[in-house]
């Protein structure tokens, strides 16, 4: 129980119902999902038409208007990709049809360097939340929490910075250190001069990502992502440590 006001209205007992609203089966999915053993790379070669219907004709929970959803958002696509995103949207529900995850696992099996070269951002981050929530060992739940986690807040921090005007590759002006305000949870500032906070985190996940065949590829696109794109806050980080002196 919290003795102050919470930043969330209701609290954590509040952000439980809405996740298990979130949560919530879909209608008839056993009807959209092909065999589990369909041949993915046919799938692959197959282009998602344009659809005819309206997704206002179906229930909201229905599995079909989902399907639909994806149809609309993939059109011209690869089937695969929609397939993929129907796992995913399954997967992460409660009592999700028996073949969603064989499905999901095949996937990325089979057709992981693929779909990492593939997919989107949005769904990089999906299938890694995906991995954090349903990964058939520790290793792609923890790599999995981390993928998704390192983005999500990558997400959250550049955005309230984007709604201030700043660029994503310009570091922010340095204040004198006596005006500069405490952190919250009274936590230790990080030193842009000698931190490693960064690299231990990063080199972490690197790590686990060399120890299971099925996640590395999604893992070592979105790690190359973070290493090589200057706009987030791992770039402007580097940006602001001292140049090395050489030895």
């Amino acid at each position: 129980m919290f003795l102050e006001p919470t930043l969330y209205r209701g609290g954590y007992a509040k952000l439980m119902k809405y996740l298990e609203r979130r949560q919530r089966p879909f209608h008839d999915a056993d009807k959209i999902l092909p065999p589990r053993d369909v041949n993915l790379r046919r799938l692959y070669r197959k282009t998602v038409p344009k659809t005819t219907q309206s997704i206002e004709d179906l229930p909201r929970y229905d599995a079909q208007r989902k399907w639909l959803e994806l149809q609309i958002e993939f059109e011209g696509q690869s089937e695969l990709f929609r397939l993929h995103a129907m796992v995913i949207a399954m997967s992460r529900r409660t009592d999700p049809p028996a073949d969603a995850l064989p499905l999901f696992f095949r996937i990325w099996n089979e057709q992981g360097p693929l779909m990492a070269k593939k997919l989107s951002t949005r769904w990089l981050i999906s299938a890694a939340t995906t991995f954090a929530d349903c990964g058939q060992n520790g290793d792609q739940r923890a790599l999995g929490m981390g993928l998704s986690l390192l983005f999500d807040l990558i997400k959250l921090h550049d955005s309230e910075r984007r709604n201030a005007g700043l660029s994503g590759d310009t570091p922010a002006p340095f204040v004198r250190p006596k005006d500069r305000p405490p952190l919250a949870y009274d936590m230790a500032a990080y030193s842009f001069e000698k931190g490693d906070l960064d690299k231990v985190m990063l080199a972490r996940l690197w790590q686990l990502s060399e120890r299971d065949a099925t996640i590395a590829p999604l893992a070592v696109a979105m790690l190359r992502m973070v290493m090589v794109d200057h706009r987030s806050i791992f770039g402007r980080a580097q940006a602001l440590k001292p140049p090395k002196q050489p030895k």
